[in-house]
């Protein structure tokens, strides 16, 4: 892959908890595509809230300290993606965006210039600047 650009890949919360919570239809793929993240075979990208998130989501599955480890784990290898205020008032303004997190994803993933958003919820997405894939689709384009 010498002179190949990596390619750049926004993560969507439901992404990670798939990967950690093994009790849903899309672990294995979700798995898989944090693996490549994590191998550094693509650049990936979370947004700050997405680890908020993620540490209360998944506080019915893990203890404290399994949690801080899993969210240590992403900040060694992710680009974490701060929201600013005028994300938040981009988002408001866009009377497309029905989902204040969703457009806040849309909004970190297109200042970023990623590739691809990658999510499970794909329809959720159908006005962003940014092409979503699934954690499936994502894979296929990576490897």
């Amino acid at each position: 892959m010498r002179g190949m650009a990596l390619t750049k890949l926004f993560v969507d919360t439901n992404i990670f908890a798939n990967w950690l919570i093994a009790d849903n239809s899309c672990h294995d793929e979700s798995s898989q595509l944090i693996k490549v993240c994590l191998m550094g075979n693509a650049v990936g990208y979370v947004s700050s809230h997405s680890l908020t998130d993620l540490f209360y989501i998944t506080r019915k599955h893990f203890s404290i300290d399994e949690r801080r480890l899993f969210l240590r784990l992403i900040l060694s290898r992710f680009n974490v993606v701060p929201e600013s205020e005028d994300m938040f008032s981009s988002v408001l303004a866009d009377f497309n965006c029905k989902d204040l997190e969703d457009g806040l994803q849309m909004e970190c993933a297109a200042r970023e210039r990623v590739d691809f958003i990658v999510t499970e919820n794909i329809r959720d997405f159908k006005f962003s600047r940014i092409r979503a894939l699934s954690a499936k689709e994502a894979l296929s384009v990576v490897s």
